[in-house]
């Protein structure tokens, strides 16, 4: 291309014709700006894409955690450890209001009054989207709901969750091991056992160490099931609002 306009300049330079040179030599000019612009667009238009694509990847990656921890808060938490504690502190408070008691899950059950428990939530898509730049989410209304919620929402939710259940063990502790007083020692084939039974002589109904732990039980297992509750909706709906950005085109 540039050795035609080369010649053609030579030739309308030998042929002393000016006015066509300088046409030929603007026309040369605004085909150079015109490609440069192509060329630029193209890169912008590739650039585009890549950014585009490093986006859909990151808000995959927070959505799916999003789901992972949803499960975890509703299944492990809400219905599996919590759960326990629940049906534990029903299964003595229908005791206390009935007499009804069946005597062999009394154990099963006390054990279930004091369940630990740790909250956690997987923060790592987050924080690689923030090492990376978390206006990479173009999206402004989306951006702040996912720097709200790992910010800000479950920090907040997860720490007085936290101080709950460390408030909650520690006092539990206390009042269950007062009532591990109750240990047997018999002879048997000339062995000293020790048996071990948590509810031996324990009346249920004037032990204040066993109804103090009954009540921090049920207090504490409700408060972090709203709390954890609590959670769930933003969470989903964040998730709902992920899929709408991640199906435009």
């Amino acid at each position: 291309m540039i050795n035609f306009f080369r010649k053609i300049r030579k030739k309308l330079a030998d042929d002393n014709k000016p006015l066509k040179y300088l046409r030929y030599a603007v026309g040369e000019i605004v085909l150079v700006v015109i490609g440069i612009l192509i060329a630029l667009q193209i890169n912008n238009w590739n650039e585009a894409k890549k950014e585009r694509t490093f986006e859909k990847k990151m808000l995959t990656e927070i959505r799916n955690v999003l789901i992972k921890d949803i499960d975890f808060f509703n299944n492990h938490l809400i219905t599996g450890r919590l759960g326990r504690v629940k049906q534990a502190t029903r299964f003595f408070e229908n005791y206390l209001r009935t007499d009804s008691i069946y005597r062999d899950s009394i154990n099963y059950h006390f054990s279930g009054l004091n369940r630990g428990l740790q909250i956690t939530y997987n923060r790592g898509p987050f924080e690689a989207l923030k090492s990376t730049g978390i206006d990479k989410i173009s999206n402004d209304s989306l951006r702040n709901k996912i720097i709200d919620t790992y910010e800000f929402m479950l920090p907040r939710t997860t720490g007085l969750i936290t101080i709950f259940m460390n408030e909650y063990n520690t006092e539990s502790k206390k009042h269950e091991n007062r009532l591990k007083d109750s240990i047997q020692i018999e002879l048997k084939e000339d062995n000293v056992l020790y048996i071990y039974n948590r509810m031996k002589n324990v009346d249920l109904k004037t032990n204040q160490d066993f109804l103090s732990l009954l009540s921090w039980s049920s207090k504490t297992s409700k408060d972090v099931t709203d709390l954890i509750n609590s959670l769930i909706p933003p969470m989903k709906e964040l998730v709902r609002e992920i899929d709408l950005e991640l199906n435009k085109n």
